[in-house]
Protein backbone atom coordinates (compact mmCIF):
# COMPACT_ATOMS: atom_id res chain seq x y z
CA UNK A 1 0.00 0.00 0.00
CA UNK A 2 1.36 3.40 -0.96
CA UNK A 3 1.96 6.19 1.53
CA UNK A 4 -0.72 8.27 -0.21
CA UNK A 5 -3.33 5.56 0.36
CA UNK A 6 -2.31 5.13 4.00
CA UNK A 7 -2.53 8.88 4.57
CA UNK A 8 -5.86 9.00 2.78
CA UNK A 9 -7.32 6.24 4.97
CA UNK A 10 -5.90 7.86 8.09
CA UNK A 11 -7.30 11.29 7.12
CA UNK A 12 -10.74 9.90 6.27
CA UNK A 13 -10.86 8.10 9.65
CA UNK A 14 -9.91 11.34 11.39
CA UNK A 15 -12.60 13.30 9.55
CA UNK A 16 -15.21 10.63 10.40
CA UNK A 17 -14.12 10.74 14.03
CA UNK A 18 -14.33 14.54 13.97
CA UNK A 19 -17.82 14.36 12.50
CA UNK A 20 -18.93 11.86 15.15
CA UNK A 21 -17.43 14.01 17.88
CA UNK A 22 -19.12 17.17 16.54
CA UNK A 23 -22.43 15.34 16.27
CA UNK A 24 -22.08 14.14 19.86
CA UNK A 25 -21.29 17.68 21.03
CA UNK A 26 -24.35 19.06 19.21
CA UNK A 27 -26.60 16.42 20.79
CA UNK A 28 -25.14 17.12 24.23
CA UNK A 29 -25.57 20.87 23.75
CA UNK A 30 -29.16 20.43 22.55
CA UNK A 31 -29.95 18.20 25.51
CA UNK A 32 -28.44 20.74 27.92
CA UNK A 33 -30.44 23.53 26.27
CA UNK A 34 -33.66 21.51 26.53
CA UNK A 35 -33.01 20.83 30.21
CA UNK A 36 -32.33 24.52 30.82
CA UNK A 37 -35.52 25.56 29.01
CA UNK A 38 -37.42 22.94 31.01
CA UNK A 39 -36.19 24.52 34.25
CA UNK A 40 -37.16 27.98 33.03
CA UNK A 41 -40.59 26.75 31.93
CA UNK A 42 -41.19 25.07 35.28
CA UNK A 43 -40.30 28.27 37.15
CA UNK A 44 -42.42 30.48 34.86
CA UNK A 45 -45.42 28.15 34.87
CA UNK A 46 -45.45 28.06 38.67
CA UNK A 47 -45.07 31.87 38.94
CA UNK A 48 -41.56 31.70 40.39
CA UNK A 49 -40.43 34.59 38.21
CA UNK A 50 -37.45 35.52 40.39
CA UNK A 51 -36.08 32.01 40.07
CA UNK A 52 -36.51 32.08 36.28
CA UNK A 53 -34.74 35.44 36.03
CA UNK A 54 -31.93 34.13 38.22
CA UNK A 55 -31.53 31.11 35.92
CA UNK A 56 -31.35 33.41 32.90
CA UNK A 57 -28.76 35.62 34.56
CA UNK A 58 -26.67 32.57 35.42
CA UNK A 59 -26.78 31.32 31.84
CA UNK A 60 -26.19 34.52 29.87
CA UNK A 61 -23.53 37.21 30.09
CA UNK A 62 -25.61 40.33 29.58
CA UNK A 63 -22.72 42.33 28.15
CA UNK A 64 -21.65 39.62 25.70
CA UNK A 65 -24.85 37.93 24.54
CA UNK A 66 -26.10 39.22 21.17
CA UNK A 67 -29.64 40.63 21.05
CA UNK A 68 -30.56 37.99 18.46
CA UNK A 69 -30.14 35.25 21.06
CA UNK A 70 -32.39 37.11 23.51
CA UNK A 71 -34.96 37.67 20.77
CA UNK A 72 -35.10 33.93 20.03
CA UNK A 73 -35.53 33.22 23.73
CA UNK A 74 -38.29 35.85 23.94
CA UNK A 75 -40.15 34.30 21.00
CA UNK A 76 -39.87 30.86 22.58
CA UNK A 77 -41.03 32.07 25.99
CA UNK A 78 -43.83 34.17 24.46
CA UNK A 79 -45.52 30.90 23.46
CA UNK A 80 -45.83 30.04 27.16
CA UNK A 81 -48.06 33.04 27.80
CA UNK A 82 -47.63 36.28 29.72
CA UNK A 83 -45.17 36.47 32.60
CA UNK A 84 -43.00 38.94 34.44
CA UNK A 85 -39.97 37.08 33.13
CA UNK A 86 -41.10 37.76 29.57
CA UNK A 87 -41.45 41.48 30.33
CA UNK A 88 -38.02 41.58 32.00
CA UNK A 89 -36.51 39.84 29.01
CA UNK A 90 -38.30 42.34 26.76
CA UNK A 91 -36.75 45.23 28.70
CA UNK A 92 -33.33 43.65 28.33
CA UNK A 93 -33.83 43.25 24.58
CA UNK A 94 -35.03 46.84 24.22
CA UNK A 95 -32.02 48.13 26.16
CA UNK A 96 -29.64 46.01 24.08
CA UNK A 97 -31.23 47.17 20.83
CA UNK A 98 -31.16 50.74 22.06
CA UNK A 99 -27.41 50.45 22.71
CA UNK A 100 -27.01 49.06 19.20
CA UNK A 101 -29.07 52.02 17.91
CA UNK A 102 -31.61 49.65 16.38
CA UNK A 103 -34.52 51.83 17.46
CA UNK A 104 -37.10 50.45 15.02
CA UNK A 105 -36.48 46.93 16.27
CA UNK A 106 -36.70 48.17 19.88
CA UNK A 107 -40.07 49.75 19.08
CA UNK A 108 -41.20 46.38 17.72
CA UNK A 109 -40.37 44.76 21.08
CA UNK A 110 -42.06 47.56 23.00
CA UNK A 111 -45.20 46.73 21.05
CA UNK A 112 -44.80 43.00 21.80
CA UNK A 113 -44.37 43.74 25.51
CA UNK A 114 -47.44 45.97 25.48
CA UNK A 115 -49.40 43.04 24.08
CA UNK A 116 -48.45 41.18 27.27
CA UNK A 117 -49.11 44.20 29.50
CA UNK A 118 -50.48 47.47 28.04
CA UNK A 119 -49.00 49.37 31.01
CA UNK A 120 -45.48 48.13 30.14
CA UNK A 121 -42.78 50.54 31.33
CA UNK A 122 -39.31 50.79 29.84
CA UNK A 123 -36.30 50.05 32.03
CA UNK A 124 -34.75 53.40 31.08
CA UNK A 125 -37.53 55.94 31.66
CA UNK A 126 -35.52 58.65 29.90
CA UNK A 127 -36.28 56.79 26.64
CA UNK A 128 -40.07 56.89 27.14
CA UNK A 129 -40.77 60.12 25.25
CA UNK A 130 -38.26 59.21 22.52
CA UNK A 131 -40.04 55.93 21.78
CA UNK A 132 -43.48 57.51 22.12
CA UNK A 133 -42.52 60.07 19.45
CA UNK A 134 -41.12 57.29 17.28
CA UNK A 135 -44.37 55.33 17.68
CA UNK A 136 -46.40 58.40 16.64
CA UNK A 137 -44.19 58.86 13.57
CA UNK A 138 -44.69 55.19 12.70
CA UNK A 139 -48.46 55.66 13.10
CA UNK A 140 -48.53 53.27 16.05
CA UNK A 141 -50.69 55.54 18.14
CA UNK A 142 -51.77 52.85 20.60
CA UNK A 143 -48.14 52.05 21.38
CA UNK A 144 -47.40 55.74 21.97
CA UNK A 145 -50.56 56.19 24.04
CA UNK A 146 -49.69 53.19 26.21
CA UNK A 147 -46.17 54.50 26.79
CA UNK A 148 -47.20 57.96 27.92
CA UNK A 149 -50.65 57.52 29.40
CA UNK A 150 -51.09 59.00 32.88
CA UNK A 151 -47.43 60.14 33.01
CA UNK A 152 -47.65 61.99 36.32
CA UNK A 153 -48.91 58.92 38.14
CA UNK A 154 -46.67 56.39 36.35
CA UNK A 155 -43.43 58.35 36.07
CA UNK A 156 -43.61 61.44 38.25
CA UNK A 157 -40.68 63.71 37.50
CA UNK A 158 -38.74 60.94 35.75
CA UNK A 159 -40.01 61.98 32.30
CA UNK A 160 -40.71 65.28 30.60
CA UNK A 161 -44.37 65.68 31.59
CA UNK A 162 -44.87 68.66 29.28
CA UNK A 163 -43.75 66.64 26.23
CA UNK A 164 -45.91 63.69 27.32
CA UNK A 165 -48.97 65.93 27.57
CA UNK A 166 -48.26 67.49 24.15
CA UNK A 167 -47.93 64.03 22.62
CA UNK A 168 -51.15 62.86 24.26
CA UNK A 169 -52.96 65.90 22.85
CA UNK A 170 -51.49 65.20 19.40
CA UNK A 171 -52.54 61.54 19.59
CA UNK A 172 -56.05 62.44 20.68
CA UNK A 173 -56.37 64.86 17.75
CA UNK A 174 -55.15 62.28 15.24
Amino acid sequence: MSIKNILKRFTSKDSRNDEIEQQSMRKSSAKEHDQFMGRIYKAVSTHRDSEAIFLLLQRFDIAETPSKQYEELFDHMHKWGPSRVLLCLGRLIIETLNEERRYGRALFFIEKCQQVSPQFILADLSQTVFYAKMAVEADKLDVARNLISDPEKRYGEMVNLELCNKLITHINLA
